[in-house]
């Protein structure tokens, strides 16, 4: 495996601002307000990285780049030599991008979804400690950001250009009710991108922020009803992944899931599995 972990995500809203004051207020991230004429209106950070996700203005809701991290130069390298085999026209980042997304090199491409994809090393780390404003911490590290989750029709054709391409495992499917969902990770977390077969609408499913312990999970419900925001999903358990979470609706209409406790894959021992059901919890919200 070439791709690391999930570095970054840029996500469009129409409200930059009410997204940066929930991130604060709600989820515990710290924001950083860009000046005028940045490619950022804020920046929210969640470890040692200079930030994790980015805000711009947008007409609808949701993810607008996804940036997995390599190991080094020569792993983007491979990378694009891999994506070009494939038919992927791949441009190289422009100084001023490097110096945007604070890393040494990346290289850009189109993703499934239409979705702008780079491929990034030698990301600079921050020089303070982070600190949230709710206290609370987040699990990243070698796992990255946390998973982010997209609808599309062409579910196979997203799934595939993952597996085949981009060199990631099919950790599981799920076969709900409300529709199926592949599972892709490259690192020990169980999942760094998923798909759902989606035939009303394509777009941004939710994003994983993943935090210590159930403990914060439950101080982040909380803080839903003190902030009036409104539930996707209840409080429940995955098969899959382990994951003790909720989902609630963030200001960009898309979702995003407070969960502790997921599992760690092994390659040598995993087994992919088909799953028809939570263990328990988790029922939609109207």
């Amino acid at each position: 495996m070439t791709i690391q972990s999930l570095g970054y995500v840029g996500i469009g809203t129409p409200d930059p601002d009410a997204w940066a004051e929930y991130a604060r207020t709600v989820i515990g991230l710290s924001v950083e307000t860009g000046e005028p004429g940045e490619f950022a209106s804020h920046r929210l950070r969640m470890d040692q990285h200079p930030f994790r996700m980015w805000l711009t203005e947008a007409r609808t809701g949701g993810v607008t780049v996804i940036g997995w991290e390599v190991r080094d130069p020569a792993a983007i390298d491979s990378m694009t030599v891999r994506l070009k085999e494939a038919g992927v026209d791949v441009s190289a980042g422009t100084d001023e991008e490097c110096r945007d997304r604070q890393v040494a090199r990346m290289v850009h491409f189109t993703g499934p979804l239409g979705i702008r994809t780079e491929l990034f090393c030698g990301r600079r780390l921050a020089p303070s400690q982070f600190v949230s404003p709710l206290g609370v911490d987040f699990v990243t590290g070698e796992q990255g950001l946390g998973h982010v989750v997209m609808k599309t029709p062409r579910v196979q054709e997203a799934v595939d250009f993952y597996g085949d391409v981009l060199g990631f495992r099919l950790s599981d499917t799920a076969d709900y009710p409300w529709g199926t969902f592949y599972f892709l990770g490259c690192n020990p977390r169980h999942h760094s991108i998923a798909f759902i077969r989606s035939y009303k609408n394509e777009g941004t499913h939710h994003i994983l922020c993943e935090v210590t312990s159930p403990e914060e999970v439950g101080r982040a419900l909380d803080r839903t009803r003190e902030h009036d925001v409104q539930l996707m999903a209840t409080l429940g358990k995955h098969a899959n992944d382990g994951m003790f979470s909720f989902y609630m609706t963030s200001p960009a209409g898309f979702g995003i899931e407070i969960g502790a406790g997921g599992v760690q894959v092994d390659e040598s021992t995993w087994v992919s599995r088909v799953y028809t059901a939570d263990i328990w919890g988790h029922h939609p919200v109207d």
